[in-house]
């Protein structure tokens, strides 16, 4: 019987009992649950290593659901390019068509082949962007044929075929650990226990992040680092070389705010507090929109990711937030890191 993850990858909202403690069911099946889990990170060490020069740094989470990684991931492609360093970022490309064979994204690329957040992630950062199920072989693409110093793995925590020589497990204060327990049972994708064994914690949406995490049980000797997130501009599809402030967009009309993510009230509650007049649509995360989906909609405003797949089927010029992740002390953690790695070889 094959036990993986895809089955629960579609949800937008948790199982009502992710929130409850295990049934009489789930206490029996536990053990064995958490002890396939742990053979399974026991494997990772075990990964090939596909260049000794290039670091690999994975941004992955423990908790089933959204925990914002890709615009974390976004940010420190950025952040790196400043510090002079030349990322690369590699993706499963969930949503997408790719399955075996690596496949490089370009602007130009389909959301649906090879999925909206590697998509995103080129265009915001214009960083070589590799997709395949088999990151290892993403990142022998990407080492073969570009220049990095650094690759960026967007999820893929738990991905045992992957050699990693950064672990950075993202946390979200507002998503929280459900009842603590693995899948099928609870949110988790591997026991809790594993916060030991990452090089650095984020959590994502508060300044006190060690506070956050005693709140959820856990407490660890892991270096912890806040993130929060703010939208930082907006531009339009036509022009996205012109960036304006989202207060520009308060005597524009009405919008139709469409949104395709783990968590749409935060953007919908961002643009109001901007004072934005806005009619929300809301789907489910990944969701590949129709035309029928668009057909009446008007004065559209979305997000990044969502815009990557409107793009293709909105005919007038439409609203695009971009959305920016604050962490300046994991940064400098994550860059001082990669500085002490290199002089180690």
């Amino acid at each position: 019987m094959k036990f993986g993850l895809d089955g629960f990858k579609g949800f937008c909202r948790w199982p009502s009992y992710w929130s409850k403690p295990a049934t009489f069911l789930g206490q029996i099946l536990r053990p064995l649950i958490v002890f396939w889990m742990n053979k399974k990170r026991l494997k990772i060490v075990e990964a090939p290593r596909v260049s000794s020069q290039i670091p690999v740094v994975c941004i992955g989470n423990i908790v089933l659901g959204g925990a914002g990684k890709t615009p974390l991931v976004a940010s420190l492609a950025l952040k790196l390019q400043e510090a002079g360093f030349t990322p690369g970022i590699v993706s499963r490309g969930f949503g997408g068509r790719v399955k075996s064979l690596p496949i490089e994204v370009t602007e130009q690329s389909l959301p649906k082949q090879v999925g909206d957040e590697p998509l995103m992630l080129k265009k915001r950062t214009g960083c070589p962007v590799i997709v395949c199920r088999d990151r290892a072989q993403a990142i022998e693409r990407l080492c073969f044929h570009y220049p990095v110093t650094v690759i960026l793995s967007d999820d893929g925590l738990q991905n045992t075929g992957m050699w990693r020589d950064f672990s950075v497990c993202v946390f979200n204060k507002e998503q929280g650990i459900g009842n603590g327990l693995e899948i099928p049972f609870g949110p988790l994708r591997e026991p809790i226990s594993a916060v030991h064994q990452m090089d650095a914690i984020v959590v994502r949406g508060t300044d006190y992040p060690k506070e956050m995490l005693i709140e959820m049980g856990i407490e660890t000797k892991t270096p912890i680092f806040g993130s929060v997130a703010q939208m930082a501009y907006v531009y339009r599809s036509d022009k996205p070389e012109i960036h304006r402030s989202l207060d520009h967009l308060k005597d524009h009309g009405n919008f139709d705010a469409v949104a395709g993510i783990a968590s749409p009230r935060r953007f919908f509650e961002g643009l109001q507090q901007a004072g934005l007049m806005i009619k929300e649509h809301t789907f489910p995360d990944h969701y590949v929109f129709s035309a029928a989906d668009t057909a009446e909609l008007s004065n559209v405003i979305t997000t990044e990711k969502d815009a990557v797949k409107l793009v293709h089927l909105l005919k007038e010029p439409f609203w695009i937030v971009a959305l920016e992740s604050l962490q300046p002390e994991f940064e400098t953690w994550l860059i001082d890191s990669l500085n002490d790695w290199s002089i180690r070889l």
